[in-house]
C-alpha cells in the first residue's frame, strides 16, 4: 500500500489534512488498478480544492473555469468517467491509474 508515501511526505499530508473529503477519495483509490490501455473515456474532468478546473465530454464539448491569481491550486485531481485517475500535489504524483501517462513520462512518475 502506498499510504506510507502519504504519511512520509510532509507536503502531501499537510495539503490533504486540510481537505478530508479528498483524503478519503485518495485512500479509497490509491491501490486501484490502472485503466486498460484501450479504454476510451467519455468524460474527463479536472478539479482542485476550489472545484472544477476543466472538462471534456466525448470529443465534442469542452469547458473550463476561470480563476483569480489568488486561487492557487494546492492539488490537481483528474477524474475519468467519475473515477479518480490521477492525483498530484506540486510535482508529487500520488495516484496515476493511466498507463499512457506512465509510458509517456517513463521514470518521471
Amino acid at each position: 500500500m502506498r499510504l506510507l508515501q502519504l504519511d512520509s511526505n510532509e507536503e502531501l499530508f499537510s495539503v490533504l489534512s486540510r481537505y478530508p473529503e479528498w483524503l478519503k477519495m485518495v485512500i479509497e483509490t490509491i491501490d486501484k488498478p490502472p485503466l486498460d490501455g484501450d479504454y476510451y473515456p467519455h468524460i474527463i474532468e479536472v478539479f482542485d480544492q476550489h472545484g472544477l478546473l476543466a472538462g471534456k465530454v466525448y470529443d465534442k464539448f469542452a469547458y473550463e473555469c476561470t480563476r483569480t491569481v489568488e486561487e492557487v491550486s494546492e492539488f490537481t485531481a483528474w477524474f475519468i468517467d467519475g473515477e479518480l485517475m490521477v492525483f498530484y500535489v506540486g510535482s508529487e504524483v500520488l495516484i496515476n491509474r493511466l498507463k499512457l501517462l506512465t509510458s509517456v513520462l517513463g521514470g518521471l512518475l
